[in-house]
């Protein structure tokens, strides 16, 4: 059994910035670090959101926000049904 890899934040976020600037595709960075093309989505998600020490985006800062209005609103509803 093959030992569990571990990545820096700060490498997560290189190979991050890498794709979003269009130096290089999913399909390469997959190649050049042997990364899966589904933890590169899953890193790209996390960086949105600020994960890595880096400003979230203004979209994912959005979404996050919604998400907890609408969790807040599904208690709302609950206890008003009680």
């Amino acid at each position: 059994m093959k030992p569990k890899r571990t990545f820096t934040n700060k490498f997560k976020r290189q190979v991050i910035e890498e794709l979003l600037s269009g130096i290089s595709t999913r399909a390469q960075i997959s190649r050049k670090h042997n990364l899966s093309g589904g933890l590169i989505n899953h890193w790209k998600e996390q960086y949105e959101k600020g994960k890595f020490g880096n400003e979230p985006t203004h979209e994912a800062a959005f979404k996050e926000r919604i998400k907890e209005l609408e969790c807040m609103i599904g208690r709302l509803a609950m206890d008003n049904d009680l």
